[in-house]
Protein backbone atom coordinates (compact mmCIF):
# COMPACT_ATOMS: atom_id res chain seq x y z
CA UNK A 1 0.00 0.00 0.00
CA UNK A 2 1.28 3.33 -0.86
CA UNK A 3 1.71 6.15 1.25
CA UNK A 4 -0.84 8.12 -0.16
CA UNK A 5 -3.28 5.28 0.20
CA UNK A 6 -2.48 4.84 3.57
CA UNK A 7 -2.88 8.32 4.27
CA UNK A 8 -6.19 8.62 2.87
CA UNK A 9 -7.48 5.57 4.93
CA UNK A 10 -6.33 6.89 7.83
CA UNK A 11 -7.67 10.37 6.95
CA UNK A 12 -11.30 8.50 6.44
CA UNK A 13 -11.63 6.13 9.38
CA UNK A 14 -12.67 7.75 11.96
CA UNK A 15 -15.54 9.44 9.53
CA UNK A 16 -16.16 5.67 8.38
CA UNK A 17 -16.49 4.70 12.05
CA UNK A 18 -18.67 7.27 12.94
CA UNK A 19 -21.10 6.28 10.27
CA UNK A 20 -20.88 2.11 11.77
CA UNK A 21 -21.85 3.78 14.76
CA UNK A 22 -25.13 6.08 13.31
CA UNK A 23 -26.21 3.35 11.64
CA UNK A 24 -26.10 0.77 14.63
CA UNK A 25 -28.24 2.79 16.85
CA UNK A 26 -30.74 3.47 14.09
CA UNK A 27 -31.06 -0.23 13.34
CA UNK A 28 -32.13 -0.62 17.05
CA UNK A 29 -35.60 -0.17 17.45
CA UNK A 30 -35.74 2.26 20.34
CA UNK A 31 -32.65 2.89 21.46
CA UNK A 32 -32.06 4.27 24.95
CA UNK A 33 -30.56 8.15 24.60
CA UNK A 34 -31.74 10.46 27.31
CA UNK A 35 -33.17 12.98 24.32
CA UNK A 36 -35.01 15.21 26.79
CA UNK A 37 -31.49 16.57 27.75
CA UNK A 38 -30.17 18.11 24.69
CA UNK A 39 -31.80 21.75 23.62
CA UNK A 40 -34.74 20.96 20.98
CA UNK A 41 -34.73 16.75 22.09
CA UNK A 42 -34.56 14.53 18.99
CA UNK A 43 -33.79 17.68 15.87
CA UNK A 44 -31.10 18.68 18.49
CA UNK A 45 -29.68 15.55 18.76
CA UNK A 46 -30.16 15.00 14.93
CA UNK A 47 -28.16 17.99 14.62
CA UNK A 48 -25.27 17.32 16.89
CA UNK A 49 -25.02 14.17 15.44
CA UNK A 50 -24.51 15.01 12.24
CA UNK A 51 -22.26 18.46 13.27
CA UNK A 52 -20.02 15.58 14.60
CA UNK A 53 -20.02 13.18 11.44
CA UNK A 54 -20.04 16.78 8.91
CA UNK A 55 -17.21 17.77 11.07
CA UNK A 56 -15.02 14.19 10.46
CA UNK A 57 -16.10 14.33 6.98
CA UNK A 58 -14.63 17.67 6.74
CA UNK A 59 -11.89 16.84 7.89
CA UNK A 60 -11.28 13.68 5.28
CA UNK A 61 -12.04 15.65 2.65
CA UNK A 62 -9.60 18.28 3.91
CA UNK A 63 -6.77 16.00 3.99
CA UNK A 64 -7.72 13.60 0.62
CA UNK A 65 -8.92 17.27 -1.48
CA UNK A 66 -6.11 19.22 -0.72
CA UNK A 67 -4.93 20.68 -4.16
CA UNK A 68 -9.02 21.87 -4.52
CA UNK A 69 -10.37 24.95 -3.39
CA UNK A 70 -11.46 25.34 -0.05
CA UNK A 71 -15.50 26.00 -0.71
CA UNK A 72 -15.25 23.31 -3.08
CA UNK A 73 -14.10 21.16 -0.68
CA UNK A 74 -16.75 21.83 1.93
CA UNK A 75 -19.74 21.61 -0.40
CA UNK A 76 -18.72 18.43 -0.76
CA UNK A 77 -17.93 17.53 2.81
CA UNK A 78 -21.60 18.91 3.37
CA UNK A 79 -23.49 16.70 1.09
CA UNK A 80 -21.89 13.57 1.74
CA UNK A 81 -23.43 14.33 5.17
CA UNK A 82 -26.31 15.34 3.85
CA UNK A 83 -26.50 12.07 1.57
CA UNK A 84 -25.82 9.76 4.62
CA UNK A 85 -28.67 11.56 6.50
CA UNK A 86 -30.73 10.28 3.60
CA UNK A 87 -29.59 7.30 3.54
CA UNK A 88 -30.50 6.83 7.39
CA UNK A 89 -33.61 8.09 6.89
CA UNK A 90 -34.65 5.71 4.62
CA UNK A 91 -32.87 2.53 6.57
CA UNK A 92 -34.83 3.72 9.51
CA UNK A 93 -38.16 3.49 7.36
CA UNK A 94 -37.29 0.01 7.30
CA UNK A 95 -36.40 -0.76 11.06
CA UNK A 96 -39.12 -1.93 13.43
CA UNK A 97 -40.77 0.97 15.54
CA UNK A 98 -38.66 3.21 13.56
CA UNK A 99 -39.69 5.82 10.70
CA UNK A 100 -38.19 8.34 8.36
CA UNK A 101 -38.79 11.99 9.08
CA UNK A 102 -38.19 14.81 6.99
CA UNK A 103 -37.70 17.10 9.38
CA UNK A 104 -35.01 14.89 11.43
CA UNK A 105 -33.25 15.29 7.83
CA UNK A 106 -33.27 19.33 7.83
CA UNK A 107 -31.63 18.86 11.74
CA UNK A 108 -29.46 16.77 9.98
CA UNK A 109 -29.05 18.85 6.82
CA UNK A 110 -28.62 22.05 9.68
CA UNK A 111 -25.86 19.76 11.42
CA UNK A 112 -23.80 19.46 8.45
CA UNK A 113 -23.17 22.80 8.00
CA UNK A 114 -22.02 23.51 11.30
CA UNK A 115 -19.94 20.89 11.25
CA UNK A 116 -18.10 21.65 8.10
CA UNK A 117 -18.16 25.55 8.71
CA UNK A 118 -16.48 24.33 12.24
CA UNK A 119 -13.57 22.44 10.33
CA UNK A 120 -12.84 24.59 7.67
CA UNK A 121 -12.87 27.51 10.52
CA UNK A 122 -10.55 25.95 12.27
CA UNK A 123 -8.36 24.67 9.06
CA UNK A 124 -8.52 28.55 7.96
CA UNK A 125 -7.16 29.59 11.15
CA UNK A 126 -4.53 27.16 11.11
CA UNK A 127 -3.62 27.78 7.37
CA UNK A 128 -4.58 31.03 6.31
CA UNK A 129 -3.10 30.98 2.69
CA UNK A 130 -5.12 28.74 1.22
CA UNK A 131 -7.62 29.23 -1.61
CA UNK A 132 -11.05 29.57 -0.29
CA UNK A 133 -12.65 30.08 -3.70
Amino acid sequence: MSSETRRILIAWAPAAAYMAVIWTVSSMEQPTFPVHLFPLRDKGVHATEYAVLALLIAHACLRTFDAHPLARVAVVAVMLTILWGFLDELHQAFVPGRSADLLDLVADSVGACAGTAARVALFVRAAPRRSIA
